[in-house]
């Protein structure tokens, strides 16, 4: 999987802008269902971080091999592109620093440094956020407050 992420296009933080942001939940939920599948891949200009890129790499051990098959055909045929990101998972200060470093207010929103980090790259390159989190990331508060910033969130 690690050498299918390495062949993705990857654009750097400071370049991306304005793509359909997609985090980890999102991309397992979408697998799952194949209209889904297919409806983002019609919607076009699709990207993950290296952030989640790497989260995908450590939860495809608790997927079905169905999904993971789903997976590989997904990153081959969508024109996914990858947002290399400063900062890994696991990382907890440098995730705090990173997000404090686009908007020191989104930690007061998301106290999970870690889930805070996708919707601060969604504010740095006004992005949409796709995301199934709806401990964190899908909340009225934090929808509320990206919306503010031009940012939309879809579940």
């Amino acid at each position: 999987m690690k050498e299918l992420f390495e062949a993705l296009p990857q654009v750097p933080f400071d370049r991306a802008k304005r793509y359909n942001l997609l985090d980890t939940c999102y991309v397992w939920h979408m697998l799952e269902h194949p209209k889904e599948r297919k409806r983002m891949k019609a919607r076009g200009s699709l990207a993950i971080t290296s952030f989640t890129a790497k989260e995908l790499e450590y939860t495809k051990k608790k997927v079905k091999s169905s999904d993971k098959h789903a997976l590989r055909e997904f990153l081959k045929e969508s024109g996914v592109v990858i947002i290399s990101l400063p900062v890994e998972p696991g990382q907890v200060r440098k995730e705090k620093a990173f997000v404090a470093s686009i908007e020191p207010e989104l930690l007061q929103h998301i106290p999970d440094a870690s889930d805070a980090v996708i919707a601060a790259v969604a504010l740095a390159t006004k992005s949409d956020l796709y995301t199934k989190d709806k401990h964190h990331l899908f909340t009225a508060e934090l929808e509320n407050f990206l919306n503010e910033h031009n940012v939309w969130v879809y579940h």
